[in-house]
């Protein structure tokens, strides 16, 4: 590789280093501690499944970087495994819809009172 392409390269990262550091520093301004009790369940999840993979991510750059073969270390089990627990979490986020206060509710529906709704939405139509 070229010293110019290699240049343009270091350049390129120092850029995305930066990026990085700016779309986390509202999270690394407040310890953990501070921030969490003031999340919702599902946001607690989100953000701490961030934090697992940043961290893991950056460890992966790192063996990259250093030469050692990152697809053999035990990191990539780790990283695909808080990959299946953003994906738990998108499914959790999914099923449950606010009720305008952050309170998460379960959408079900209730049989019995869908049949008497119809069953009276039938009946009244024809009496008519």
């Amino acid at each position: 590789m070229s010293e110019q392409k290699l240049s343009k390269h270091v350049d390129q990262f120092t850029v995305a280093v930066d990026q990085v550091q700016r779309a986390l520093e509202p999270i690394l301004k407040q310890p953990l501690s501070e921030v969490l009790p003031k999340l919702s369940t599902i946001q607690r999840c989100e953000l701490e499944a961030l934090v697992a993979y940043s961290i893991d991510t950056l460890f992966w750059i790192y063996l990259k970087i250093n030469g050692v073969p990152p697809k053999e270390h035990p990191v990539m089990k780790e990283l695909q495994r808080v990959q299946r627990y953003i994906a738990k979490i998108n499914a959790a986020k999914a099923t449950v819809s606010t009720d305008g206060n952050g309170n998460g509710r379960t959408l079900q529906l209730d049989r019995d009172a869908a049949d008497r709704f119809i069953k009276g939405a039938l009946g009244s139509s024809s009496k008519r």
